[in-house]
């Protein structure tokens, strides 16, 4: 091991083990049903039993990975029970595309994706354990606690999971911004973590419009997009908003959040929202037919 690689307790480690092996195998099967789905090149809806055997698969270690994070090292009393935790999580874990699946074969592979998932925290051996590395904070909320921040943003910001600005209206209030994502490209994220750095926050809350996806985790783990969910997200105090839509926007929101960002994006108001079609000026359209 490098010496200069953190070392965590056993606890920590293996419950870091099972986080990344639902993240390393949902990327494999994800991948694996994107090059299906080129290959076989069927109509959206009609799926092969070759594709019931693979979407199901990420789709469930998706789940399983929420619950897992819904549990913390310190949750249990000893290793051996946080392991046993985690396998009860797993076979508990569902979403709204995994309960109760119809098709046979989806069936089989969410089932047989539980199984490895509890296999592999169950035999995870010594030297695994003494060399995970760690990994950044990453906590399902409980529904108490997503519960009560939507109400939080519900009163500050009118917030309450669905359509937001600019789709509410194009006419923003006061202490907004909203871009394009063309625009907020992957250096202004960047730039606008190290702005909630400064600020003193490091934890943050990411809610999505599906109740499943509500979580704590650290800033450096900030990465607002949108990933078949409208997404929100704030930190305690809700005095600043962040929300990435279906329709390829991305809205600062909070009178500190647009100010820092206009000092380090002076130019930032020549770039506002125009819709959801890409362009050349990144601002975007919302005519189709004059696309460039």
């Amino acid at each position: 091991m490098c010496s200069n690689q953190v070392r965590v307790d056993e606890r920590t480690a293996v419950h870091t083990l099972a986080r990344r092996y639902c993240q390393r195998q949902f990327s494999e099967w994800f991948r694996r049903y994107e090059e299906l789905q080129q290959r076989q090149g069927r109509a959206p809806g009609d799926y092969s039993p070759e594709a019931y055997d693979t979407f199901p698969r990420y789709l469930i270690l998706q789940d399983i990975l929420r619950s897992v994070e819904a549990l913390t090292p310190e949750s249990a009393g000893s290793l051996d029970l946080l392991v046993e935790a985690m396998a009860t999580a797993a076979q508990k874990a569902d979403g709204y595309l995994t309960a109760r699946p119809q098709n046979a074969v989806a069936r089989t592979a969410i089932d047989g994706e539980r199984q490895k998932f509890i296999v592999y925290i169950r035999s995870l051996a010594e030297e695994q354990i003494r060399t995970a590395a760690p990994l950044g904070l990453h906590r399902t909320l409980t529904k108490e606690e997503a519960d009560r921040i939507w109400t939080e943003l519900r009163t500050k910001w009118g917030a309450d999971g669905g359509y937001w600005y600019p789709l509410r209206s194009t006419e923003l209030p006061r202490g907004m911004l909203a871009f394009h994502t063309d625009y907020f490209d992957g250096s202004r994220t960047l730039l606008l973590r190290e702005l909630i750095t400064r600020r003193g926050i490091n934890r943050i809350w990411e809610l999505r419009e599906h109740g499943d996806d509500q979580y704590e985790l650290e800033a450096a783990l900030f990465q607002p997009q949108y990933n078949g969910a409208e997404g929100y997200w704030t930190s305690a105090g809700s005095d600043w908003l962040v929300y990435a839509s279906h329709e390829s926007s991305i809205t600062l929101a909070g009178d500190w959040l647009v100010a820092a960002f206009r000092g380090i994006a002076p130019d930032c108001d020549q770039y506002k929202y125009g819709g959801p079609f890409s362009t050349t000026d990144l601002r975007g359209t919302w005519k189709w037919a004059k696309q460039i």
